[in-house]
């Protein structure tokens, strides 16, 4: 099942317009024949003005599907078919009276009409039509119905197809719609989405950052970037294995999402702002808030989010979580600058004691790089806000 998805579910995707070139050229083809057949019996018939008519209508039904074909990605074919058939629709109906049973092919018409074109637009020139064709009918004296045609079922019938078309046409459009959706939801899912836990790559967070932080550049609002990581993460694949690691990742993912926004308040449409950096790392652009204390608030959320222990085996105890945080644009107005000072203020909370978070601060940053190459270390509090705001 999965290989045939995989094969074939960009060809499901494109069927629509597959179809509907398909379809306006069967149409196309069967309407220059009969035009031609015509337009020639009217000339031989010596009937110059209908044959002209006729003549002109294969020229642009040609020269349609010649443009078509030179430019396909241009989708207005269909509207031009279907001008010209009820262009020839409206000659039957008002001056057709010399052809025997020419109301008959009006049903043919309207149905390549609705098939031929988009369903909202096959049902606005199917409904025009129809409406047009009911008033004239009932209330002048234009069109000249055969005296084998009742004009009640004449219309009603007419009505009937044009129904039972458009619904078809519904559906159709329906499932199509789906299916492209499932399409470009899958293409999402593996150019822009984490494999193991379903969150943003990297390449898709800096992407989508990049344009984010652009956009507040000049908001009054504040802005961070939280840069994350697992505690003892590489004891647990070391001691428990791979398959435990990756459990305890899409946990952790999951938690992630359910307790921090992940949509655009103005468009409630999702964003990338949290996005598995690589190995145990997480990252998450975080924007929008009034203040430091609500910053505070989310990040004491993120730093307990393992604190009912995790149980994928028994084994596990407790996980933690290191945390470091930089202030757009106090600390950098870059992206690239933003994440290397998270990184280094996530570095910062590890150095001293793990479980917690930190803000990026240039002068503690060099401070425990020197402490770090002489062996030294520094307990501080579990948790700590930036200095000058705390």
């Amino acid at each position: 099942m999965t290989n045939f998805v995989g094969q074939h579910l960009e060809e499901m995707a494109d069927m629509r317009s597959a179809r509907k070139r398909k379809i306006v050229l069967l149409c196309s083809a069967i309407a220059l024949l009969i035009m031609t057949y015509y337009g020639l019996n009217h000339f031989i018939n010596l009937d110059y003005l209908f044959g002209f008519l006729n003549i002109f209508c294969v020229l642009v039904l040609a020269g349609n599907l010649l443009y078509q074909r030179l430019n396909p990605s241009v989708n207005v074919s269909d509207i031009v078919l279907s001008s010209v058939l009820l262009f020839q629709a409206f000659m039957l109906l008002f001056y057709g009276e010399h052809i025997t049973d020419r109301l008959l092919w009006l049903y043919p018409i309207l149905a390549a009409v609705i098939f031929a074109c988009e369903f909202k637009t096959g049902l606005i020139m199917s409904a025009c039509f129809l409406g047009f064709t009911t008033l004239v009918c009932l209330l002048t004296d234009i069109v000249i119905v055969p005296e084998q045609f009742a004009i009640d079922r004449f219309l009603i019938s007419l009505f009937a197809l044009c129904v039972l078309c458009n619904t078809s046409a519904y559906f159709y459009a329906k499932v199509t719609s789906y299916i492209q959706s499932l399409y470009k939801e899958g293409i999402e899912d593996l150019a822009y989405r984490d494999q193991l836990t379903g969150l943003a790559n990297r390449w898709s967070f800096e992407s989508w950052a990049q344009g984010k932080l652009e956009q507040v550049k000049n908001n009054k609002t504040l802005t961070a970037m939280v840069f994350l990581d697992i505690d003892n993460f590489k004891a647990i694949n070391d001691t428990y294995g791979h398959e435990i690691g990756d459990r305890v990742l899409q946990h952790f993912a999951n938690r992630l999402k359910n307790n921090i926004r992940t949509k655009d308040r103005k468009t409630q449409k999702n964003d990338y702002s949290i996005a598995r950096f690589a190995g145990d790392e997480f990252v998450l652009l975080i924007y929008g808030l009034n203040s430091i204390d609500d910053l505070n608030g989310i990040l004491e959320r993120i730093c307990h989010l393992f604190e009912d222990s995790y149980q994928s085996t028994e084994r596990i105890n407790k996980l933690t979580v290191s945390a470091g945080v930089a202030l757009y644009p106090d600390d950098a107005d870059s992206l690239l600058e933003l994440t290397r000072c998270a990184d280094k203020a996530m570095y910062s909370a590890k150095h001293s004691g793990k479980n917690q978070y930190r803000y990026y601060n240039p002068h503690q940053t060099e401070t425990l790089t020197e402490e770090s190459e002489l062996g030294l270390s520094k307990v501080t509090p579990l948790k700590t806000a930036r200095p000058s705001e705390s």
